[in-house]
This record gives structure tokens, C-alpha cells and sequence, in this order.
């Protein structure tokens, strides 16, 4: 059968046929591998995208605990830190209180050495000066004695010579 414009319609036929065959050679050959590999890559994508979701979800709970030991171990070190300060603050007034209270004994205890001394020197005074009197009357009365015994016996001697 003969169409005008030289058509045949067995050839369009034939055409249609080898255009089936070929496609559903080329869908079975190429395009189910082609979409299975493409399935497969893209089931790979998604499980690689869902490992790293996965592994930053964990990361950023990591960092997250991190933050939270890094948070609880500065407040922890300033509390040791307070504490240490506290502490030492602590013994620093009572090291001043003990020095303070050695020095008013010290003082204290020189108060009454001092005052001790004193009253020794002023007794050893007053028995030099007792002793310096006893002797100060005993030569006054000595000299007094001599002289006195001295003018007795020159008026004995001026009455003999008189006599």
C-alpha cells in the first residue's frame, strides 16, 4: 500500500516496532541499572546525610556536656578560689591577732620588768643613801668627836700651861 507522498505504512510500522524494541531494550539494558545505581547512590547519600546529622547532633551534645563541665568546674574553681581567699584571710587576722596579743604580753612583760628594775634601783637607792647618811653622820659625829675631843684636850693642856 502506497500512500501519496511516497509513504509506505509497513515501513512506519517497522519503524514503530524497531523504536518499541529498541526502547524497551534500552529501558531493560540501561535505564533499570541507571536507576538502580542511581537509587542506590542516592540511598547512600542519604544514609551518609543521616550519619552526619546523627554525628553532629552528637557533637553538638558533646559540646554542649563540655560546656556544662567547662561552666561547672570555672564555678567550682572560683568557689575554691573564694574559698582559698576566705581561708587564708582567715589565718592571716588570726597570725596579726597572735602577734598583736605577743606583743601586749611583751610589752606587758617589760612593763613589769621595768617597773621590777625600778623598784630594786629605787630600794638599792634608798639603802645607798641610808648607808651614804649612816656614814655621812657617822663621820660628822667621828669629826665631830675628834674635833671635839681635840678642843678638850687643847683647853687641858692651855689650863696646865696656865696652871
Amino acid at each position: 500500500m502506497k500512500l501519496p507522498l511516497n509513504i509506505d505504512v509497513q515501513q512506519i510500522l517497522l519503524h514503530m516496532l524497531n523504536f518499541v524494541i529498541l526502547f524497551a531494550v534500552l529501558y531493560f539494558l540501561l535505564y533499570k541499572p541507571i536507576k538502580k545505581f542511581i537509587d542506590a547512590r542516592e540511598a547512600e547519600y542519604k544514609q551518609q546525610a543521616d550519619e552526619a546529622a546523627k554525628k553532629l547532633k552528637e557533637a553538638d551534645e558533646a559540646l554542649e556536656s563540655v560546656d556544662q563541665r567547662t561552666a561547672e568546674k570555672e564555678e567550682d574553681a572560683k568557689r575554691r578560689m573564694a574559698e582559698a581567699a576566705r581561708s587564708a584571710q582567715e589565718q592571716y587576722d588570726q597570725k596579726i591577732s597572735d602577734a598583736e596579743a605577743e606583743a601586749e604580753k611583751i610589752i606587758s612583760d617589760a612593763r613589769a620588768e621595768a617597773e621590777s628594775i625600778r623598784k630594786k634601783a629605787l630600794e638599792q637607792s634608798a639603802a645607798d643613801i641610808s648607808e651614804l647618811a649612816a656614814e655621812s653622820v657617822e663621820k660628822a659625829v667621828l669629826s665631830s668627836a675628834a674635833e671635839a675631843f681635840e678642843t678638850f684636850l687643847a683647853s687641858v693642856e692651855k689650863e696646865n700651861a696656865n696652871e
